[in-house]
């Protein structure tokens, strides 16, 4: 009989991917996914180890899964942030653990006890099985990071840049819009770096063009670009119709000596320079930001320029963290380390700030229509029907109720916005 293995994703949307091409090989040996844990006889954790945060959500769900199973097996980022024989002695419950680059060993190790091969780098390929499961599909780009941002531990868990060929990841598009899949998100920890490490032309602009052709395809957004990698031919790009209008452009803060200790390439001026040049010229573009609040040398002054800022610029969509001092950072070491305290009225200053900014976009929006990518009826109601627009990213965003019409199967349809609520819109189809 087929043993039953169950997968628990644990962070970003590049673990999902991950995690579904496991799935895929593990369905293609002897063995069964199996969505209800209590049912199945091993358990994958895939781990997020980028903030305390997901590292405590991880060493959590760690502890409460081998209380009740005896086989778990841990990979991802935990295992390469703090390595497998340190995890060994402070988790000795579970079986095995694999690194970042190495997930897909679990297959062998299963079926036949043994690990033919370590890999030093390993990103999938479209030749790997995956299975699909949603009205949209993320697309790992690259893994890795070429940048050394003082607060971040990418680097240190998943090395430098590491890019895949775009013959291969065109190829994963089309196979999967080839399934019935018509929305393409690409992902990367910084999709504007795409490219940049291969000895040959590859770049971001080079993949989009390419994608952009594919017959069926109706949706490609891209998650994440820099500001110091946006320039005219990539913005020209946007204006595709297949083109969600989109961006989401990681800023973090506005303040130059911030920047300048966060070792941002980039500064006031330039992040500035760029989004008044896509709110004049591309104004159908919606943009999404991320921000740290509570960096080492911030200042009430800093803080209120960030805040100031968020308020001019009209961001549509904003995350927002409060910084903390990860192990391994330079920015740990640094002088002037902010009281928990004032970081959490920085950042609640920040969100309260949003709400407003949200609400008084979404009063614009109301009466227009829109596309909506509908996944079918909503996890609140079964009278409801819920989806996303083109400004809408899965998992991050805001997202789309239908109170009025009827759908013959997930997919697109046109939408016309009635109200909202908070992040999230109402709409009827028409």
């Amino acid at each position: 009989m087929k043993e039953k293995i169950s997968i628990i994703v644990l962070g970003c949307p590049k673990n999902e991917v991950d995690a579904e091409v496991l799935a895929g090989e593990l369905n293609s040996s002897e063995f069964i996914i199996e969505n209800n844990i209590e049912n199945s006889e091993i358990v994958i954790i895939l781990t997020c180890a980028f903030i305390e945060d997901a590292v405590e959500e991880a060493i959590d769900t760690i502890l409460e899964i081998t209380s009740i199973k005896n086989r778990v097996i841990v990979v991802g980022c935990l295992v390469s942030r703090y390595g497998a024989d340190r995890l060994k002695e402070q988790l000795p419950e579970v079986e095995i653990f694999f690194d970042t680059y190495n997930y897909l060993n679990v297959v062998d190790y299963l079926k036949y006890n043994k690990i033919y091969k370590n890999y030093n780098r390993f990103i999938y390929s479209h030749n790997n099985q995956r299975v699909l499961s949603s009205t949209f599909s993320y697309v790992k780009i690259a893994e890795g990071c070429r940048r050394s941002c003082s607060f971040c531990t990418i680097p240190q868990i998943k090395g430098g840049l590491f890019s895949r060929q775009i013959n291969d990841i065109i190829d994963e598009i089309k196979k999967i819009v080839e399934s019935g899949i018509y929305e393409i998100i690409l992902i990367s920890q910084n999709s504007g770096d795409y490219g940049k490490d291969l000895k040959n032309s590859s770049n971001l602009t080079a993949l989009i063009e390419q994608a952009l052709k594919i017959n069926d395809l109706k949706w490609l957004r891209v998650l994440y670009i820099y500001p110091d990698d946006i320039n005219e031919y990539f913005l020209e790009l946007t204006r595709h119709e297949k083109f969600c209008k989109y961006l989401d452009i990681p800023i973090q803060h506005i303040d130059n000596d911030i920047l300048k200790s966060m070792n941002r390439k980039t500064d006031e001026n330039n992040i500035k320079r760029i989004l008044d040049n896509i709110k004049t010229n591309y104004p159908e573009i919606f943009l999404r930001t991320s921000l740290i609040v509570g960096y080492p040398g911030e200042t009430d002054e800093k803080f209120n320029k960030l805040l100031n800022f968020i308020k001019q610029y009209q961001f549509y969509n904003l995350g927002c963290f409060k910084y903390f001092r990860e192990e391994g950072t330079t920015a740990a070491a640094l002088p002037g380390q902010v009281a928990n305290k004032i970081k959490n009225i920085r950042y609640k200053k920040i969100m309260q700030t949003q709400k407003k900014v949200v609400k008084n976009i979404n009063k614009t929006l109301t009466g227009k229509i829109f596309q909506v990518n509908i996944s079918g009826f909503s996890t609140e109601s079964e009278l409801l029907l819920e989806g996303r627009t083109e400004f809408q990213s899965p998992d991050i965003d805001g997202i789309t109720f239908i109170n009025e019409g009827i759908i013959d199967e997930a997919g697109f349809y046109k939408v016309k916005i009635t109200d909202f609520a908070d992040y999230d819109l109402i709409g009827k189809i028409v």
